[in-house]
């Protein structure tokens, strides 16, 4: 199961495991997190904003944590929460979001 579990105030999130929808290389839902919290965390890079980010490949996690409070950042993060509550909604089985 995909874990998306985003900070309340928005300045950061942690995306791990895996969806076991297919197998690897067929997953869409995978695909589908991966894609869009690679996006996210390249978008805040590009857009100049200050955070820390940390890939485990042994754990399939993905961690971004804003070191610089940053309203685009934030509203990107925003975006991201929505996208997964969407994929959640559309997947329950394979993917829980949370705010903690």
């Amino acid at each position: 199961m995909i874990r998306a579990a985003f900070k309340k105030d928005l300045s950061g999130f942690t995306v791990s495991g895996h969806s076991g929808y297919a197998e690897a290389g067929s997953d869409i839902v995978c695909a589908a997190a991966s894609s869009m919290t690679i996006l996210v965390c390249n978008a805040i890079e590009a857009l100049g904003g200050d955070a820390e980010v940390e890939q485990n490949e042994k754990e399939a996690s993905v961690s971004l944590t804003l070191r610089v409070p940053n309203e685009n950042a934030s509203r990107l993060i925003a975006v991201l929460y929505d996208e997964f509550r969407e994929l959640e909604d559309q997947h329950p089985k394979y993917v829980r979001v949370q705010k903690i």
